[in-house]
């Protein structure tokens, strides 16, 4: 591989896809600057300002409204947006790996307290994440957590943070699932926001809103915890749930499990042995380190495999409009500084709008997965009906129907400043934009399209720009070859 060509790979797995504009970003860097740049996101400019409370505002209303969907949304344009595009896919793995969904949950606040503990221990210890996540509300609710009590423990929690989050089936014993429950009683919900009373509810969560208070937070109740003497995995003792969590972290299962989880969201799909064990011993030398397991992985020769990964929906739609360099925009239609009281820019709502809406239809809504063990990913997503949507999301983006096509007209702005000759010129510009590779009889194909929907005289306005490159789109988009990444 060349160096233009690793850190297009490092783009790819560690952001939403290497865009022309993001490998112009990048490249002056060298791989290694790149790859620092990208593990080390905490120094950088996030350039990203919007308030989720901003979208649970309507114009014209004077209500707040708290329902997840619009963390959700508010969620979908931060990955867009952020400068930092690891933090964002690192939250979006933990989001997978430590699943909780926000139907059962409903509550808008808790899962946005959820999503930023993922956010903000993403790169750091996995012992640190897993004690964090354990005591957001919005697991407690989802696990049962909050319903298990001395004398009456709900073994709910205690068994998925066993099979899913840490040691993996078979590495535990039914009775270790008991004697954790009991370790994990007392744990429960404060609904701060309903405390003054319902009655008071829009005036409590709007006040919480403007001085940054929790509506909803972790406590625990002594008189409800079991303190007997418990053993797990046998340890022997007056186990308490953060005691569980220890030993749960440090076990050597755990690191196997984390590491083959991360190389194959970040890597392949395909775990070989011997980068998981590699990867583990790191995680064990480190402390549970996940910066340091992401660095090591890029050292192990199968990581550089290119186009072994299925894309997501989200990897499909946030890394397509991302790709449309969009986000100076939409910082610029949103202004400064962000008031969290009132309601987001129209833009920007429907660009949540168009995000969430996609994905979903995909069968991908962030912070709604299908059950406590995630998403199956992988192969699961082509599908004649994903097909069928990734088609037709060119004709969406590209405004083909609508009264405006304002991408459409930004694209072919920004085509026509590399001073095109031809019409092939015109296509592979665009699958530069859209980081695709195809073989040259697909790309004639291409061209054949971008003629027969107008060609470069197309270029003259935006309406009939949208014809044109949405044919060029809609090709790309359901070739074998873009699904992979």
């Amino acid at each position: 591989m060349t160096p233009r060509e690793k850190i297009a790979h490092l783009l790819r797995r560690f952001a939403f896809g290497a865009s022309n504009w993001e490998l112009a970003l990048y490249e002056p860097l060298g791989v290694e600057g790149t790859l620092d740049r990208l593990l080390n996101y905490e120094k950088q400019d996030e350039g990203f300002n919007v308030s989720p409370w901003e979208y649970c505002f309507e114009e014209g209303k004077d209500e707040v409204y708290l329902d997840p969907f619009r963390i959700a949304g508010w969620w979908t344009v931060r990955m867009l947006m952020s400068q930092r595009p690891l933090e964002q896919r690192l939250t979006l793995f933990w989001h997978t790996h430590f699943a909780v969904g926000a139907d059962k949950v409903e509550f808008g606040p808790a899962m946005l307290s959820y999503l930023e503990t993922l956010r903000t221990n993403a790169s750091g210890k996995f012992y640190t994440l897993l004690k964090s996540v354990a005591k957001e509300p919005a697991m407690l609710r989802y696990l049962d957590g909050d319903a298990n009590q001395v004398g009456h423990p709900n073994e709910n929690f205690a068994r998925e943070v066993m099979e899913l989050f840490t040691l993996g089936a078979g590495h535990y014993s039914e009775q270790d699932v008991k004697e954790a429950a009991r370790a994990f009683t007392g744990w429960g919900i404060r609904y701060l926001v309903f405390e003054p009373g319902a009655e008071k509810l829009q005036e409590t969560a709007k006040a919480c809103i403007i001085t940054n208070r929790p509506m909803i937070a972790f406590c625990t109740t002594p008189m409800l915890h079991d303190d007997g003497v418990k053993t797990v995995l046998n340890r022997t003792g007056k186990l308490d749930g953060d005691d569980v969590l220890d030993i749960l972290a440090a076990r050597p299962e755990t690191a196997q499990r984390v590491c083959k989880k991360l190389w194959q969201f970040f890597a392949s799909a395909d775990a070989p042995d011997s980068a998981v064990q590699r990867l583990a011993g790191k995680f064990t030398a480190t402390g549970g380190d996940i910066k340091a397991v992401l660095r090591e992985m890029t050292s192990i020769d199968n990581f550089w495999q290119p186009r072994t990964q299925v894309k997501s929906p989200c990897d499909f739609v946030v890394g397509n409009v991302r790709a449309l360099k969009v986000h100076g925009l939409l910082e610029t239609l949103h202004g400064k500084p962000s008031k969290p009281n009132e309601p987001v820019p129209k833009p920007l709502r429907d660009t949540a709008g168009l995000l969430a809406g996609t994905m979903y239809g995909q069968g991908m809504l962030p912070l709604f997965p299908p059950n406590v063990a995630g998403w199956e990913g992988g192969s699961h997503w082509i599908t004649t009906s994903n097909m069928l949507q990734r088609t037709k999301f060119a004709d969406l983006i590209m405004g083909v129907g609508q009264n405006d096509q304002p991408l459409a007209g930004y694209l072919a702005q920004q085509i026509a400043q590399t001073k095109p000759q031809s019409s092939k010129d015109i296509v592979r510009a665009v699958l530069a934009k859209f980081d695709a590779e195809l073989p040259d009889s697909k790309v004639n194909l291409l061209v054949q399209a971008f003629d027969k929907a107008g060609g470069p005289t197309s270029f003259a306005s935006p309406k009939t720009a949208s014809q044109s490159l949405s044919a060029v789109l809609r090709m790309l988009f359901n070739s074998p070859e873009y699904q992979m990444f």
